[in-house]
């Protein structure tokens, strides 16, 4: 009986508890989401010696959700229950902010009891007003040396213990903390972590003394914000009016927002936020991907809260939910989508329920890919140039073969290639050009010499980023020529329209650089012509200098430009280096040396090197091949020789700027160099 007794004794005293657990003074009602009406009496104390402080160093980013966290932020006593605690301490740390060392022993009984691992729960102690800690938990930034910190605001309700927190959350991390004068809630901020944040217009009725602009400009100074999306709140039957109670960003180019019945009398204003956001540019540069989910009883699917590789969502007891979780699931691949379901003491309400009670802590030393993904429809004639900045918050050095661009080509295997650094922290890969229709799925991934990983997207190849490619230009056939024998010098190659629209040809490079190769000649002598949609234009190219056979592989690379109305691109020109010395199997008697000055205006000196007496024959070609001077043909003793040349042709005249040849001849050798005549 004894027992029964004590029991009872402590049921009720845990009850007390649980009523009194948002009573931050005596003699007043217990807090709710919204303000109580002793609160509407006392708004005036909202912000009251909150001190604005410099912003960050610019340039500055706002730290998302879906970015890499290393902890959650939760209150005791709980409006959450431990369940979700336990799921979140597998992988993260979770904070628990309580009023006494006392009361986080009684924590710790209870996280024991319930199977939360322990070695992964730290504590704040500070007094509090609630548990809502999204609404006044910090929000998080990178400045410009890549230094995590913390921005806080006014929070608006009259709870001066709850706006305390994000200070002392900056002082447990040990990192900088900034003020931003303007009157705000969490769960009235989502944000995409490249620039783009969303509030309901709440934002601009809390901060009436300041203009929408200077509104604008204060998160654009704080938190890297050039793109500040103020909307009017669709959930017309509620006060709260903030957006995680009817939307959420999932990814940057991805948006969840609820629906409901036709009958509903918030049907159409939902219809229109929805049809409005579908109409916006992402960060990524196209239209936002939207989700709905059905909530028919309001039920707050969207006030769900994204931990790294986990999505826990509030489950309401409902047939709907399983419709939830397969719209989380269908858009966020390869994430764990987990439901749970509100305490009968706290439970989830259709303007308060999970994400409006934990609060993500950011990786201070996060890891950072930001990259613009390739998107849409890709030219099939060019390779794929993937560019990301690796930002490292731990300050520790990037692992450069690390950074690696992994692709897939028509759901083939994955390749990968290692992205080049190619100034401070940028990278540059290449994904090589795929044929028109192909579809390309990509990932990035990088690691710093902390131990950090990262991918983009966050959650790597279950969600890559995608591409297709598709004919936007003439495509050269072959776009690839290799010249390797003197037969082959003269080739044809097919400049095909694999579109459907005429493109105009406006230009085809008639000489080489690297090597001594010309057009020979065209389909249409006058450019620019058009060429229809299936038609050809033909080029032939020429090279005019003998070779003997040899069996070294060692090529000149060169290319011939082609420039449309669509752009420009290149047919790759492989030269066998033999077509350019003609060396023979005789001993080498005779040698030209390098010319100089290279290129010259007036005069250039060309070398020569005789090793034994013998006729010398010295000519400047064009670069067709045609004999322009003979410089010289006569017997020359062994020894070196100068020729000079000064830029005339036989006749004496000046020849324009240009690339000219000068080839050496004699009885058992063939020598060609280039000389580059300017103006």
């Amino acid at each position: 009986m004894k027992k029964i007794f004590i029991s009872l004794i402590l049921f009720f005293l845990m009850a007390s508890m649980a009523m009194a657990q948002d009573t931050p003074q005596n003699n007043r009602p217990a807090l709710q989401h919204e303000m109580t009406p002793d609160e509407l009496l006392r708004k005036s104390e909202i912000g009251r010696g909150f001190v604005e402080t410099e912003p960050p160093f610019a340039p500055v980013r706002n730290v998302a959700e879906f970015d890499r966290m290393q902890g959650a932020l939760v209150r005791y006593p709980f409006g959450i229950p431990i369940s979700l605690i336990k799921e979140m301490a597998i992988d993260v740390t979770v904070t628990t902010i309580v009023a006494s060392v006392a009361q986080k022993n009684t924590v710790i009984n209870q996280y024991v009891s319930n199977g939360v691992d322990t070695s992964h729960c730290d504590f704040l102690i500070a007094p509090t007003d609630s548990y809502w800690t999204r609404d006044y938990g910090p929000w998080f930034e990178s400045d410009s040396v890549d230094q995590i910190g913390i921005v806080d605001f006014p929070y608006n309700r009259p709870r001066p213990n709850d706006d305390e927190i994000p200070k002392k959350v900056a002082t447990m991390l040990g990192i900088p903390w900034f003020g931003m004068n303007i009157t705000t809630a969490g769960g009235n901020y989502m944000t995409d972590g490249c620039g783009i944040s969303a509030a309901t217009d709440l934002v601009w009725v809390e901060n009436s003394s300041q203009t929408h602009e200077q509104i604008a400009q204060k998160m654009n100074d704080y938190l890297g914000i050039t793109n500040f999306q103020v909307v009017p709140d669709p959930n017309i039957s509620t006060t709260i009016d903030h957006i995680d109670c009817w939307g959420k960003f999932l990814t940057p180019d991805k948006m969840l927002i609820r629906k409901v019945l036709p009958s509903d009398p918030e049907y159409a204003a939902l219809e229109s936020a929805a049809a409005y956001w579908a109409g916006q540019t992402c960060s990524y540069g196209y239209n936002y991907k939207i989700f709905r989910v059905m909530t028919p009883q309001d039920q707050p699917y969207s006030n769900s809260v994204i931990l790294n590789n986990k999505v826990l969502v509030p489950f309401m007891n409902s047939t709907w939910d399983d419709s939830a979780k397969a719209v989380y699931e269908a858009a966020m691949p390869g994430y764990q989508v987990i439901g749970f379901t509100g305490n009968p003491s706290t439970p989830w309400m259709s303007t308060d329920a999970l994400h409006c009670r934990v609060m993500g802590i950011a990786d201070i030393g996060l890891l950072h890919i930001k990259h613009i993904p390739v998107s849409g429809n890709q030219p099939c004639e060019n390779d794929y140039v993937v560019e990301a900045d690796i930002i490292a918050s731990s300050h520790q050095p990037i692992i450069n073969d690390s950074v690696i661009v992994h692709y897939q080509v028509n759901g083939g295997l994955y390749h990968s290639a290692v992205m080049l650094n190619t100034v401070a922290s940028h990278y540059r890969g290449i994904i090589p050009k795929q044929p028109a229709g192909s579809v390309i799925k990509y990932y990035l991934t990088a690691a710093d010499q902390s131990g950090r990983h990262a991918s983009a997207p966050f959650i790597g190849a279950a969600d890559p980023f995608t591409f297709q490619t598709i004919y936007t230009n003439l495509t050269p056939v072959p776009d690839t020529v290799w010249v390797n024998e003197v037969s082959q010098g003269r080739q044809i190659i097919q400049l095909h329209n694999f579109t459907g629209s005429a493109i105009s040809l406006n230009a085809v490079q008639q000489f080489g650089t690297s090597a001594p190769w010309w057009v020979d000649s065209m389909s249409v002598a006058i450019l620019p012509h058009l060429v229809n949609p299936g038609d050809s234009f033909a080029v032939r190219i020429n090279m005019a200098f003998p070779i003997v056979s040899n069996f070294l592989i060692d090529y000149v690379i060169d290319s011939m430009r082609v420039t449309t109305a669509m752009g420009s691109f290149h047919v790759i020109i492989m030269v066998n280096k033999a077509l350019l010395t003609s060396v023979s199997e005789s001993s080498q008697d005779q040698e030209i040396g390098s010319n100089y000055p290279n290129p010259f205006s007036s005069v250039t000196n060309i070398p020569l090197k005789i090793n034994q007496r013998g006729l010398v024959n010295l000519e400047i070609l064009d670069i067709r091949g045609a004999r322009l001077k003979t410089l010289v043909s006569e017997v020359f003793e062994p020894g070196p020789a100068t020729i000079q040349w000064d830029g005339t042709d036989a006749y004496g005249n000046k020849l324009p700027a240009g690339i000219y040849l000068c080839r050496l001849i004699s009885e058992n050798r063939t020598q060609t160099k280039r000389l580059i005549l300017v103006k």
